[in-house]
């Protein structure tokens, strides 16, 4: 039988009520659960193919622009333009956090420091979890500054990161101050 030959079967009402039933945070926790998998072994085979500064390399390159295509959808979907006051900023950034990030898996916090910085503390993180306790630690470069690149380049501004503390360095949590260089208004 060709497959011109087969009968179509459209399920769609179906999945819709299906997927309907599910609550808002199961589903976001199974599309959370299933990128995270995805990452993980991503980089331990770019690891076992090529090591670790090859690995580390892509990882950087790859979340940059998975993150330049996260913030670009999310200012499309929320009708956001470039942002012209470090309010706006902030909000985009911690929207995108909260949505690409969610807490179960980066325990995070944001403290406005003035003058166009904030301040970052991440008390949990998954990625920090896994590579301390398969003992890797010493070998993974964290890609979050690199997604986070991409946000901003979507977003059309100038961002600074300084890490002042960091938990794959045996740090209690992430401290990272963030600090436009693109002049924003208060």
């Amino acid at each position: 039988m060709s497959l011109s030959e087969m009968e179509t079967v459209d399920m769609s009402d179906e999945v819709a009520e299906a997927i309907d039933r599910v609550q808002h945070a199961d589903m976001r926790e199974l599309l959370a659960k299933g990128r995270y998998s995805c990452e993980s072994r991503w980089m331990m085979a770019m690891v076992a193919a090529a090591g670790w500064e090859t690995a580390n390399e892509m990882n950087r390159q790859v979340a940059r622009d998975v993150g330049a295509g996260e913030m670009h959808r999310l200012m499309r979907l929320m009708g956001w333009s470039t942002p012209t006051t470090f309010g706006d900023f902030m909000l985009m950034t911690t929207t995108a956090v909260e949505l690409f990030l969610p807490k179960k898996y980066f325990d995070y916090e944001f403290k406005s420091l003035g003058d166009g910085r904030m301040l970052a503390v991440l008390r949990g993180c998954l990625a920090a979890t896994k590579v301390k306790s398969i003992g890797v630690q010493q070998n993974y470069e964290c890609g979050c500054f690199s997604m986070r690149a991409g946000w901003y380049q979507s977003m059309g501004i100038e961002v600074e990161e300084t890490m002042r503390k960091c938990m794959i360095d045996g740090d209690e949590h992430c401290e990272i101050v963030i600090q436009t260089v693109s002049p924003l208004a208060g």
